[in-house]
C-alpha cells in the first residue's frame, strides 16, 4: 500500500494590496489593474459614508502655486474628458460624472498678490492656461462681484477647470477597475504586518496616522452649507476669496459655500452651524451683493486628510519598509490628483521611477526629514 506524503501547504501572498478603497485606492486600482497587475482593495466601509470623496464639492483645478500640483490637475481634467472611452464597461457602456465646466475663480488681496503673481510664473511654466487680471476690471467680466479689497484676480474660461459628481466618478473607476480584474473586499486593517503581499499600498486618507505613526496626516473637519438665493447665476464659477478663505459655488438652484475654519481633533462631523452667521454669509454678502438675501437651507461637515507638516501630499515608497507605499495628505485635492496620483504610483511600482510627472517632491522622506514643501491654495 503507498501512502502519499502529505505536501506543505504553500503560503499564498497577494501580488498587490491597497488598504483603502476611496478615491485614491480606487484610481491606483484601475491604472495597477491595466498593466495587469493583480490588485486586491481591503475597505472597512464600502458605503464610503464618511469618506472624505462624497463629502467635497466635487472640484478639479489647476490653479495651485505648486507645479506638480498643477500638472496633476491638468491631467485630472483630460481624464474626466475621456471618461466616457476610459471608463465604460459591459454593464455601463455610457458613464458620466455629471461635468460642470463653470471654472474656478481666485480673488486674492494686497497680502497675498505677491505670492500669486510668483505662482503664475508656475501657471505659465505648465502651460495652465489660467487668465489674470487686475482686481478694478473684475466686474468687466464678473459684474455681479463686489471687487472692494481684491487686489488681482486668475480664473479660467475655457472649460478646463469646474466640477464633477464625486460619488459617479468613484463609482466609474471603481467598476471599470474590477472588470479588469481587481478585488474589492470589506475589512479593517490595524497594523501593516497583517498583510502579506509582495507590495502593498497604504490610501486609508485621514487615517493614515492611525496605521503609520511617523507619518502626520490627520483628519481636518470642514463644514459645507447649503444656501438659496431669489437670484440665481448658474454660470458662476467655483470661486474662492482668499481675503476671507470662503469658497462657494452654485449647485442646482441653489449654492454651496464652505467655511473657512477647519477643526482638528473633531469628535464628530456636526456641522459648524455657528460658522454660517460668524463667517460666511458677511463674506458672501460682502462680495456677492445679491447673497444679502441669502438663506440656510443645509449642510455637511467632512474630513480632509491633511498633512499637517505642508498641506501637501505624502507619495511614494516608504525608507523604512520593503514593499510599502503611501499616498495620501491631499488636503482636500484627493478627488481631483487621483487619476494622476492612480497612475504615478502605477509608474513607480511597474517601472521603478516616475514617467509622466516627477512626483519625487512627495516622497516619504520629506515629512521624516520634516523639510517643507508647502501648498498655500488649500479650499
Amino acid at each position: 500500500m503507498n501512502i502519499k506524503k502529505k505536501q506543505p501547504l504553500e503560503l499564498v501572498m497577494d501580488d498587490i494590496v491597497i488598504i483603502g478603497g476611496g478615491i485614491i485606492g480606487a484610481a491606483t486600482a484601475y491604472f495597477l489593474s491595466k498593466e495587469g497587475r493583480k490588485v486586491k482593495v481591503i475597505e472597512r466601509d464600502p458605503t464610503y459614508k464618511k469618506a472624505s470623496f462624497p463629502l467635497s464639492l466635487g472640484g478639479f483645478r489647476r490653479q495651485f502655486f505648486q507645479k506638480e500640483n498643477i500638472l496633476l490637475g491638468k491631467f485630472a481634467q483630460e481624464f474626466i474628458s475621456q471618461i466616457p472611452q476610459l471608463l465604460k464597461t459591459e454593464k455601463n457602456p455610457n458613464p458620466t460624472v455629471s461635468v460642470v465646466p463653470n471654472g474656478y475663480l481666485f480673488l486674492f488681496g494686497p497680502k497675498d498678490a505677491e505670492e500669486q503673481y510668483k505662482a503664475l510664473k508656475n501657471h505659465q511654466a505648465c502651460e495652465a492656461g489660467t487668465k489674470n487680471i487686475k482686481g478694478k476690471e473684475l466686474t468687466k467680466i464678473f459684474p455681479y462681484i463686489n471687487d472692494e479689497g481684491i487686489e488681482t484676480v486668475t480664473y479660467t474660461d475655457s472649460k478646463i477647470e469646474g466640477w464633477i459628481d464625486p460619488h459617479m466618478f468613484h463609482s466609474a473607476i471603481k467598476n471599470k477597475a474590477i472588470e479588469l480584474g481587481a478585488e474589492f473586499v470589506k475589512g479593517e486593517i490595524k497594523s501593516i504586518s497583517e498583510i502579506k503581499a509582495k507590495i502593498i499600498i497604504s490610501a486609508v486618507g485621514y487615517c493614515t496616522n492611525e496605521l503609520l505613526n511617523d507619518i502626520p496626516v490627520v483628519p481636518q473637519k470642514h463644514t459645507v452649507f447649503r444656501v438659496s438665493c431669489p437670484k440665481h447665476i448658474p454660470e458662476m464659477p467655483l470661486t474662492s476669496d482668499f481675503t476671507t478663505g470662503v469658497y462657494w459655488r452654485p449647485e442646482g438652484k441653489e449654492y454651496l459655500a464652505g467655511s473657512p475654519n477647519s477643526k482638528f481633533n473633531a469628535k464628530d462631523l456636526e456641522p459648524e452651524w455657528n460658522d454660517f452667521e460668524e463667517l460666511v454669509w458677511p463674506a458672501l454678502a460682502k462680495r456677492i451683493p445679491i447673497f444679502e438675501e441669502l438663506k440656510l437651507t443645509g449642510g455637511w461637515a467632512g474630513y480632509y486628510d491633511c498633512n499637517r507638516l505642508d498641506n501637501n501630499a505624502v507619495v511614494g515608497k516608504h525608507p523604512k519598509y520593503e514593499n510599502l507605499y503611501i499616498a495620501s495628505g491631499f488636503t482636500g485635492r484627493g478627488l481631483m490628483q487621483a487619476p494622476g496620483i492612480g497612475r504615478a504610483l502605477t509608474e513607480l511600482i511597474t517601472t521603478g521611477s516616475y514617467q509622466s510627472i516627477d512626483l519625487n517632491c512627495f516622497a516619504i522622506e520629506r515629512v521624516l526629514e520634516n523639510k517643507k514643501r508647502p501648498e498655500p491654495y488649500v479650499l
